[in-house]
């Protein structure tokens, strides 16, 4: 039972203010920090605390003041300072009385660790009697805060501190603690009972006097004996009265709290009923994020909210989305991430996405010293001072942190909040996960239907390229043979040579068909791939203009391949031409060379490839760029942007056969604008598992 919440936090919250009052040379900080009670769930008052914690606040507090203050702090709880908690529920019961009475329904809102009976004795006792619950191991301490809570509810009500008696006690071999608390009558009342004995009192005085000396006056007498029962009946009224309104004020307090708190309660059920019903309609990341962040910025009173997600690699947190933010700070956000890839990183962000544990932020300053300059650097940028920071989790994997904190209404973030926010958490991790599923499978889909199209495209090519191609070989011989029986100077022979030409160029594209169906001979050998990039450039320096400036940044390791030498020089050939026509007005060409894995998660992601180690060559340029639409058509034969009869479209379309046939992938990246990126991945020796068929595996388009 122990570890059972047993104590709500309004109980050592007003120890904590106490404290500060009038012991302000005691850190709190400590003790809180030795019972394990951290500060968001002091101010919650929804919070309820084990035995344990409040054992170790009361021997650690009673160590740092000096003596055992457990009575005082029982009397303080009805205190101003002590914010009024006990008076919201007892002073709404109208007197002592009846509120020692209902002792049982009053505690009940501040311990669950016993069973409160209360009786009244007279119209100023009353008896009431503790029993602690089964399991339970209260300590004496909690008997003394008993009864100064006692005399703080008689106290309450404008009397003089009760007294109370103690005949029977747990700690003294009894079956429960019996507390017996008496207090003077109110004043209206001892008033009223000074008119009602004086009135009586008065009469037989003067009945005596007027018996034995015959005093006379009687009509006087009369008029002096009810004015002063009037006065005395008004006084009474008066003070009465003054003490409802007191507690219909603190009635009044305690329902608008009451009301608040149903407001808030409607808003955040409201504000899950909203994001269940906005996440179950959404199928896209960024329709998801745009909805829980709104929903979010409607329903909850927070000033601001962030949520960063993890990258495809789990490399770096990124941010996603959020509200509340000025211009600035969103900038220094959209310009900020956090390294998810080291161990030993302890800042609230990156723990709570590693532990997939929520984090309460009190007061970054104290935390400074767990970040990064940078970090520290974009917290005092973003002003963040207390804040919630919530793992998104969905099946044991985290995917991104959601955050927000209150730094203009200065609202006190508590455990309610931790709470809310670690429940819809989850829900937003499932819909996001869901997203991404859906988005891969549609990735993964139009691959597929890519890869396929190409594949018909490449059979349908590569069959009329070669039927073709003979009766191309046919027409030129016959031509041919037309020149030799022909003089020189013939006047038919410029025609003949009009047909050759014509046929060669024929014969060109067809052998780019031939190549773009994977066709053609090639005569694959171990070549490192950098000295084949070595090898050709020179010929690349000469294909571009002078207003195109190259880069060309080679790895340091051997990139050992089984290719075919003139194929890959075309390869770059035909993408140095793409990369100049869609460069007209000059810029920089890049090819670099490295390596890289396929991963079972890049495969899951991409929606394609054989698990192994690759030689990679990247080529960039930064042209015009494609769209989408665009992208999808790239790699077609005869697909072209330029005008009629400047380009054949043949020539990206004879870079996919080359990449195909030497069993490798192509991974395309352009934006419009921005330039273009063609990734061709190429399998290492020794690099791909044996027995896996991976030309029959989808390339990327």
């Amino acid at each position: 039972m122990s570890e059972q919440p047993l104590y709500n936090s309004k109980i050592i919250s007003i120890f904590v203010t106490l404290l500060k009052k009038k012991y302000p040379s005691v850190d709190v900080r400590d003790i809180l920090c030795y019972a394990g009670i951290t500060a968001y769930e002091l101010s919650d008052e929804g919070h309820w605390l084990t035995q344990t914690q409040v054992d170790r606040f009361h021997a650690r507090m009673t160590q740092l003041v000096g003596t055992d203050i457990a009575r005082e702090g029982g009397r303080f709880a009805t205190s101003k300072e002590a914010l009024s908690a006990s008076a919201k529920y007892t002073l709404g019961l109208i007197g002592p009385g009846n509120t020692l009475l209902a002792a049982g329904k009053c505690a009940s809102h501040f311990t669950r660790s016993s069973r409160f009976v209360g009786r009244r004795i007279a119209e100023n006792k009353a008896e009431i009697t503790v029993t602690p619950y089964e399991g339970v191991q209260e300590k004496p301490y909690q008997c003394e805060n008993r009864i100064g809570f006692f005399e703080a509810i008689v106290t309450m009500f404008d009397y003089d501190i009760p007294l109370v008696e103690h005949p029977e006690c747990i700690f003294n071999g009894g079956n429960c603690c019996r507390y017996v608390v008496t207090w003077k009558k109110t004043r209206f009342a001892t008033i009223r009972r000074a008119r009602n004995i004086m009135v009586p009192l008065s009469l037989a005085v003067y009945a005596l006097l007027q018996h034995s000396f015959g005093i006379g006056h009687l009509p006087e007498v009369l008029a002096g004996i009810a004015i002063s029962a009037l006065v005395a009946s008004y006084v009474a009224e008066r003070l009465e009265k003054q003490e409802i309104l007191v507690t219909l004020a603190n009635v009044k307090e305690s329902t608008e709290r009451a009301i608040e708190q149903i407001g808030m309660n409607y808003n955040n059920a409201r504000m899950v009923n909203e994001v269940g019903q906005a996440l179950s309609r959404q199928t896209r990341t960024d329709e998801v994020l745009r909805n829980v962040i709104g929903v979010i910025e409607k329903r909850l009173c927070y000033d601001r909210g962030v949520i960063m997600l993890a990258d495809d690699r789990k490399s770096r947190l990124r941010f996603s989305t959020g509200f509340g933010y000025s211009d600035k700070q969103l900038e220094a956000l959209l310009n900020k991430s956090f390294d998810l890839t080291s161990p030993g990183s302890q800042g609230v962000f990156v723990a709570s996405f590693r532990d997939k544990e929520s984090k309460f932020v009190g007061d970054f300053s104290e935390l400074e010293h767990l970040h990064s300059e940078q970090s520290v650097a974009l917290s005092r940028e973003m002003e963040a001072e207390s804040f919630i920071c919530c793992p998104i989790v969905c099946e044991g994997e985290s995917l991104g942190i959601i955050a927000v904190d209150n730094n203009t209404s200065k609202r006190p973030l508590t455990h309610s909040d931790l709470s809310l926010l670690t429940g819809i958490a989850p829900v937003i991790g499932m819909s996001l996960r869901n997203a991404i599923y859906l988005e891969r499978e549609q990735r993964m889909a139009e691959q597929i239907r890519q890869s396929q199209k190409m594949e018909s495209v490449g059979v349908l090519a590569g069959g009329i390229a070669h039927d073709f191609n003979n009766l191309l070989t046919g027409m030129m011989g016959f031509v041919t043979l037309a020149q030799m029986k022909l003089a020189e100077d013939d006047d038919v022979q410029p025609f003949l040579e009009q047909v050759m030409s014509a046929a060669e160029k024929a014969a060109s594209l067809t052998q780019g068909l031939l190549a773009f169906s994977r066709k053609q001979v090639n005569h694959p050998e171990p070549v490192n791939l950098n000295q084949v990039v070595e090898n050709v450039r020179k010929l690349l320096s000469r294909l571009v203009t002078n207003k195109i400036r190259m880069n060309f940044e080679l790895c340091d390791a051997t990139l050992p391949v089984v290719a075919d030498s003139s194929q890959i020089d075309q390869l770059f050939t035909n993408l140095a031409n793409n990369a100049r026509d869609a460069m007209p007005e000059g810029g920089t060409l890049t090819i670099s060379t490295g390596s890289m894995d396929i991963t079972e998660e890049w495969v899951y992601e991409h929606g394609f490839g054989v698990i192994g180690s690759y030689a990679v060559i990247t080529v960039t340029d930064t042209g015009v760029g494609m769209d989408e639409v665009t992208k999808s058509h790239v790699l077609e034969p005869f697909f072209t942007t330029k005008e009629v009869g400047k380009g054949s479209g043949l020539g990206l379309a004879i870079v996919y056969g080359i990449v195909k046939q030497h069993d490798g992938y192509l991974v395309i990246d352009s934006k419009p604008g921005e330039g273009t990126t063609f990734k061709i991945l190429l399998p290492l020796i020794g690099g791909i598992p044996a027995g896996i068929d991976v030309g029959d595996q989808p390339a990327a388009l």
